[in-house]
């Protein structure tokens, strides 16, 4: 008896269907976990508060001073494209919208992947090795796990300029790479780089002004908009630098003058294993493809150089665009090295496996191991508890709270995470602008958390003292306001 003919991929589905089926999976892999992050009170002050906060205000026309983190909205960074989500903010949209938003922007970047690769293979089955890739890649998994960063907002935009720019479509590359610009400030340093690979490769105008256009905006940002929004100080991730100085300037004069300084950094242990976790889960291909590398190389110096640790470390938004441009770079390779097919194949299998290895090693994936140590949360019996709490606030009410029920308080004027405002910590530059007691008229905490503060609570909270409990129930506890400060 001979057996019916199985049909072939190509007629079972096209490479787009696939391709729609992936991101689709991711989206609501990622779109349920960060969903459920947010629902079951695993997200902070910083980062996630500060960002709720911050458009809520600009949402209500408020002046956008974020008692988060004690600077305005903009002077923490210029993250002009969040503007376009005060419209949902109208709605009631907060946190859970925007990992929303997050998880399926970083989605889409599967798809300029997809048509690069599709356009330098020429092979859209071959293509879907590489936006796989990308979609399994555990920093892209990570930033998606780490609160909301517009940052994450940044990558797609980029990775579209890049395919637009080989398809010589400048109108939409423009559209993309002011996009990607708008995100945060400091996306205008992978734009540079991408200006410089255009300008290597022919498009010299382009690439140019590309160039010209992000080192300006960079320029306003760190020189106008920021100390603006500061009352005429500098941003303050220049702290982050140490001997190299304190400003952009400072920073590029002594790395001029005292390159060894910046040589012995970015080779030492840190460094490399930072390198190896950003190399790894391409399988080291993108270095085949060095002159694209130079569009991650200003991130990557700023993030080694940092004295911050989460700026090297692929957990944390600062490695969003370099992932971005190691995945093109790993498209570049595959295609450049050889011309033959079965080489390519090979190639973007490596690549794959790569990934695949990786997202089981070290991501926060369903595929990995980490899956079940604790970084999604759990569900438990007291997150109705701290529910109940929170909704005992009144909208219009000052709050000082736990740093995780932030998240759930921010949409007010004035919301501080305790112990601010009476110890004031992780606020402004320099502890300029101190917040005030008398602008909370509720404490709602978690008295698990922060337990080295229990006597400022008890100093505050009690018979003929400035609050009266109204609620305590499994170590949550709401306390109103009875006596002026």
């Amino acid at each position: 008896m001979k057996l019916p003919r199985l049909p072939s991929p190509q007629e079972v589905a096209s490479p787009v269907t696939v391709l729609g089926a992936s991101i689709g999976l991711y989206s609501l892999v990622f779109g349920v976990l960060t969903w459920q992050q947010q629902s079951r009170f695993a997200t902070f002050g910083f980062d996630m508060g500060i960002f709720d906060q911050g458009i809520w205000l600009v949402s209500r026309f408020k002046d956008p001073f974020v008692t988060v983190r004690g600077l305005n909205y903009f002077g923490n960074h210029v993250n002009v494209i969040t503007v376009l989500f005060v419209p949902f903010y109208w709605l009631g949209a907060g946190p859970h919208f925007l990992y929303l938003i997050e998880t399926l922007a970083l989605a889409a970047g599967a798809i300029p992947i997809w048509l690069l690769a599709r356009d330098r293979l020429a092979n859209g089955w071959l293509a879907l090795g590489l936006s796989t890739a990308y979609l399994l890649n555990p920093s892209i998994q990570w930033i998606n796990w780490w609160h909301f960063h517009p940052d994450s907002l940044a990558v797609t935009p980029l990775l579209f300029a890049y395919w637009l720019a080989t398809r010589q479509r400048w109108g939409w590359f423009t559209v993309a790479a002011l996009a990607a610009l708008l995100c945060k400030e400091d996306a205008a340093l992978a734009l540079v780089g991408l200006g410089v690979v255009l300008a290597i490769r022919g498009n010299r105008r382009e690439g140019g002004i590309t160039a010209a256009v992000s080192v300006a905006w960079f320029a306003l940002c760190e020189k106008v908009i920021i100390p603006h929004a500061n009352g005429g100080l500098g941003a303050f991730y220049q702290d982050f630098y140490g001997g190299l100085g304190n400003s952009v300037t400072s920073i590029a004069y002594n790395a001029v003058r005292h390159p060894s300084r910046i040589i012995k950094v970015m080779t030492d242990k840190d460094s490399q294993q930072y390198y190896k976790q950003l190399l790894g889960p391409f399988g080291y291909v993108p270095l085949a493809a060095p002159l694209v590398l130079l569009i991650a190389l200003p991130h990557l110096t700023v993030n080694t150089i940092s004295s911050f640790p989460n700026t090297h470390n692929i957990r944390f938004q600062y490695s969003a665009l370099i992932t971005a441009a190691l995945a093109i770079g790993a498209v570049e390779a595959c295609a450049a090295l050889t011309t033959r097919m079965g080489l390519r194949r090979f190639l973007v299998g490596l690549v794959v496996a790569s990934a695949l290895a990786s997202n089981v090693a070290s991501s926060p994936s369903p595929l990995s191991r980490n899956y079940r140590t604790g970084i999604w949360a759990a569900p438990g019996p007291r997150h109705a508890t701290a529910d109940k709490a929170v909704h005992l606030v009144p909208g219009s009410a000052g709050v000082a709270a736990s740093y995780s029920l932030v998240p759930h308080l921010t949409h007010r004027v004035h919301i501080y995470e305790w112990p601010n405002p009476w110890i004031v910590g992780n606020w402004g530059i320099h502890g300029e602008n101190p917040p005030k007691p008398k602008d909370v008229q509720y404490i709602v905490l978690d008295l698990t958390l922060n337990t080295e503060q229990r006597s400022l609570y008890d100093s505050l909270v009690g018979d003929g003292k400035e609050f009266k409990e109204i609620f305590h129930d499994q170590d949550y506890v709401v306390a109103k306001r009875v006596k002026k400060a």
